[in-house]
């Protein structure tokens, strides 16, 4: 069982319990799943070997190749590659949620903080700088050319409130102030 598994456990879910009152203990927010998506237009192959490979490397887990879809205008030609994308739930979730908040971003510079959530289910931000990650910074000639990471966080919550009750329960650092 990982460390913030337990932290979700005992410490936020009680917490949950006493400011959100729920009816039963099952009602209560909580993580779902996170997607990561890492990738860009270039369709050359190194690059999309390089998305994949750096995605491996950040999560332990195999990422899936993606395209980008065809549009009715380009619909005679062929798809050009985008990148890879995986999806963490269970452990390897809250493994990657404890690497992101103690080891990834303190590494960035001028970081102020998350900006509040816009929608009742997900939460989305982009990573510009992949380095952060300090397994990619060693292998830096093979994935410099990679853009940003983005980083959808899922939770099972019915409105933007408890979106920012569970994320500062398990230590996201929203922007106070910004709608």
């Amino acid at each position: 069982m990982h460390l913030f598994y337990k932290h979700y456990n005992n410490v936020v879910q009680k917490d949950l319990i006493l400011s959100e009152n729920p009816s039963t203990v099952a009602k209560l927010p909580k993580p779902n799943k996170v997607s990561l998506c890492l990738g860009g237009n270039s369709s050359e192959e190194s690059y999309v070997l390089a998305s994949l490979a750096a995605l491996k490397i950040i999560t332990g887990q195999t990422p899936y190749f993606t395209q980008q879809k065809s549009t009715q205008q380009n619909s005679n030609t062929s798809r050009e590659a985008v990148g890879g994308k995986l999806t963490l739930r269970g452990q390897k979730m809250y493994a990657f949620y404890h690497k992101l908040l103690f080891d990834v971003l303190p590494q960035i510079k001028q970081f102020e903080g998350l900006k509040p959530p816009r929608h009742k289910k997900i939460y989305c931000f982009v990573l510009k700088d992949v380095f952060a990650f300090q397994e990619l910074v060693p292998f830096f000639p093979y994935f410099e050319d990679l853009n940003s990471l983005q980083c959808q966080f899922h939770f099972t919550t019915d409105n933007k409130g408890e979106v920012v009750v569970l994320g500062n329960g398990l230590q996201l650092c929203f922007l106070k102030g910004e709608k």
